[in-house]
C-alpha cells in the first residue's frame, strides 16, 4: 500500500473516532435510581402513639373520723393484704388550758360544789317533810277509821303527802343535775394534751380494702386529722390499663376491640392487647411544636400474660399501635415510589433500562408500603424516590434493593 493511501486511511480512522467520541459525549447519560421489585406480603396499617399505664382501680383511704393518726409504718411500694392495718386514730385530745382558763375553771368548779351543796340539802329537807306528812297520814286515817275525824280531812292529809313525795323527787333530780354540773366542771380542768392514753379511749382501725400495693403516702407523722382527710392510695398493679391519646381524626378508625401493641416499654417481648374504650368526648391540647390538637382518649387492655409485664406500674410510658387493618398477600409497592400525576397516583417503572410513567391504583398505606389494586404486577421493578431527573423514557441504571 502506498503512502499516501496510508496516510489517507489512517486520517479516516482519527476523523471516525472523533466523530463517535463527539456523538457518545453527547449522548444522555444513564441516571443512577434505586429499583426495587412489586412483591406480595402482609401488609399492616397501624396508628402509633405514646402511652401511659394506669390502674384500673385507685382507692384513696381516707380518715372516717377526727382524732389524732399515730404514726405510719409503712412505705411507697409495700404490699399489703386485704384487712391489713394500715393506720389508727385515737380520740382527739383535749386542749391545754391558759391561766385565765383555767381561773375560770377552778371558779365553775367551787360553784358547781356549792350548788351540789344546796341541792343535797333541798334533798334531805324534802324528804324530812315526807317522812312527817307520811307519819300525820297514818295518825289521820287511824282517827278516820275511828270515826273521830271527816273523811274530807283524810283526803286533805293524804294530797299534801302526795305534794310532798313530788317535791323530794324535784329536790333529788335538782341534786343529780348539780352533780352532773361538778363533773362537767372538773372534766373541762383536766389536761391529756400530754399524750398520755386514757384507758377507756378506743381507737379506730383503719384497714385495707383490697390487696395491693401503696403508691402514696399523704400522712406519715402522728398528728390530728380531720373527717374526709386523705391518708394514702393504694391499688392492685396486677389491674393495669393504657390510656393513649390519639388524634381526633385517627379516632374515629378505632374501634372498642380494635387490637393493639405495646413497644419499648423496657422488656424484650412485644405486648398484646386490646381497645376496651374510645371515649366519646375530645379536648384540645397544644404540641410541642406549639400546634393546636384535637386528641381522643383511647383505653386498652394489657392481654399478655401478667408474667410478662410484672415490671410495669402506674404511669409507665409504653409505645402503642393500633392496627386498624391488616391482610396478607398483598401485592405492594414502597410508599416512596409513589407521586402524585394530576389527580392520580403514579409510578416510574423500568422497561429495559428505560423509565416508563405508569398510574396506579393504590389501596391501604401505613407510611412504609401500599397497596397495588391495580397497575402493576408482580416482579415489576419501580423506582423509589425518584428526582427531577427522573422523566418518561430517561435512560436508567441500578441496583435492586428489597422493598
Amino acid at each position: 500500500m502506498k503512502a499516501a493511501t496510508r496516510r489517507t486511511l489512517y486520517l479516516t480512522i482519527i476523523i471516525i473516532a472523533v466523530i463517535m467520541a463527539t456523538i457518545y459525549g453527547f449522548l444522555p447519560k444513564r441516571i443512577e435510581v434505586d429499583l426495587v421489585a412489586v412483591a406480595r406480603g402482609p401488609l399492616r396499617v397501624t396508628i402509633e402513639e405514646e402511652g401511659r399505664t394506669r390502674l384500673k382501680e385507685r382507692f384513696v383511704v381516707s380518715a372516717p373520723v377526727s382524732g389524732n393518726m399515730t404514726r405510719t409504718l409503712l412505705k411507697v411500694g409495700n404490699s399489703i393484704r386485704k384487712g391489713q392495718l394500715l393506720a389508727a386514730i385515737d380520740p382527739p385530745r383535749s386542749q391545754p388550758l391558759d391561766r385565765r382558763s383555767r381561773e375560770e375553771g377552778d371558779a365553775s368548779v367551787l360553784a358547781a360544789e356549792a350548788g351540789f351543796k344546796a341541792g343535797k340539802e333541798k334533798e334531805q329537807a324534802a324528804k324530812a317533810d315526807v317522812e312527817y306528812i307520811e307519819k300525820r297520814v297514818e295518825r289521820i286515817r287511824n282517827l278516820y277509821l275511828k270515826r273521830y275525824v271527816a273523811k274530807d280531812q283524810l283526803d286533805q292529809v293524804e294530797a299534801e303527802a302526795k305534794k310532798a313525795k313530788a317535791v323530794q323527787l324535784s329536790a333529788a333530780a335538782a341534786a343529780d343535775v348539780s352533780r352532773f354540773e361538778l363533773e362537767r366542771a372538773r372534766a373541762a380542768l383536766k389536761n391529756v394534751a400530754s399524750g398520755a392514753k386514757h384507758e377507756q379511749q378506743e381507737t379506730v382501725k383503719v384497714v385495707s380494702p383490697l390487696d395491693g400495693v401503696v403508691f402514696r403516702i399523704y400522712r406519715e407523722s402522728e398528728g390530728p386529722v380531720s373527717t374526709g382527710e386523705p391518708l394514702l392510695e393504694i391499688g392492685d398493679v396486677r389491674s393495669l390499663e393504657v390510656r393513649v391519646e390519639v388524634l381526633s381524626s385517627d379516632a374515629v378508625r378505632i374501634k372498642k376491640g380494635t387490637r393493639a401493641v405495646f413497644k419499648r416499654w423496657g422488656g424484650t417481648d412485644t405486648l398484646e392487647g386490646v381497645v376496651r374504650a374510645v371515649e366519646p368526648a375530645g379536648f384540645t391540647k397544644i404540641s410541642s411544636l406549639g400546634v393546636e390538637e384535637q386528641r381522643v382518649l383511647v383505653i386498652a387492655d394489657i392481654a399478655s400474660s401478667p408474667e410478662t409485664w410484672r415490671a410495669l406500674g402506674d404511669g409507665y410510658r409504653l409505645d402503642t399501635s393500633f392496627i386498624v387493618w391488616e391482610k396478607t398477600g398483598v401485592l405492594q409497592v414502597p410508599q416512596g415510589a409513589l407521586f402524585r400525576s394530576a389527580q392520580n397516583w403514579a409510578v416510574f417503572v423500568d422497561d429495559n433500562g428505560r423509565a416508563r410513567q405508569r398510574v396506579v391504583e393504590v389501596g391501604q398505606r401505613n407510611g412504609l408500603a401500599a397497596e397495588v389494586v391495580s397497575g402493576l404486577k408482580e416482579g415489576e421493578r419501580v423506582i423509589t424516590h425518584p428526582d427531577d431527573a427522573v422523566k418518561e423514557g430517561v435512560r436508567i441504571t441500578g441496583g435492586q434493593s428489597n422493598p
